[in-house]
């Protein structure tokens, strides 16, 4: 499973948030918009071969790396992340 490390490098790598890996923390704020959506997206399918769907994604999840996190563990256990 990805860790909530691996989240904030995408994030910070990829510039998707404008922080670097040391600002980013589990819990620091995120709005993502949709390109930002989309190329984070396109990260983990790259990288981890994780399809993110934009569409049926629960986007109140992708508020923070923590959301991120539990959106994925859901994802990857096959349950809703809610």
């Amino acid at each position: 499973m990805i860790t909530t490390y691996e989240i904030r490098r995408l994030l910070t790598q990829y510039s998707i948030v404008p922080l670097t890996l040391e600002e980013l923390d589990e819990d620091t704020p995120l709005t993502l918009d949709s390109l930002a959506l989309v190329w984070f997206q396109h990260a983990m399918d790259e990288e981890h071969g994780i399809s993110v769907d934009p569409y049926g994604a629960d986007l109140e999840l992708f508020t923070s790396v923590r959301g991120i996190h539990t959106y994925l563990a859901a994802l990857g256990a096959g349950t809703d992340a809610r």
